[in-house]
């Protein structure tokens, strides 16, 4: 049952960019790819209201928050294209 309370989030951060804390941080999910696919498409849509095109490496590290607990579970290296 403690699984079933888990809910994760992600955070980002893009090489030689600042992102809005709003946009870098996501909210709290029931799955994981949940909360990768909101922080890419919230930064994708950034970099395309920014007039940035091309790739740019990110770093996401996901989350992982139980009722008093929160974990590092996952690191991904990725390019995010625009």
């Amino acid at each position: 049952m403690a699984g079933e309370s888990r809910k994760f989030y992600a955070v980002v951060k893009v090489d030689s960019l600042e992102v809005p804390d709003s946009l870098s941080k996501t909210g709290l999910h029931d799955h994981i790819s949940a909360a990768v696919d909101e922080v890419i498409s919230n930064v994708k849509a950034f970099l395309k209201e920014q007039g940035m095109m091309g790739k740019f490496n990110a770093y996401i590290e996901v989350f992982a928050k139980e009722e008093s607990v929160t974990r590092l579970i996952e690191s991904i290296k990725t390019k995010i294209r625009t």
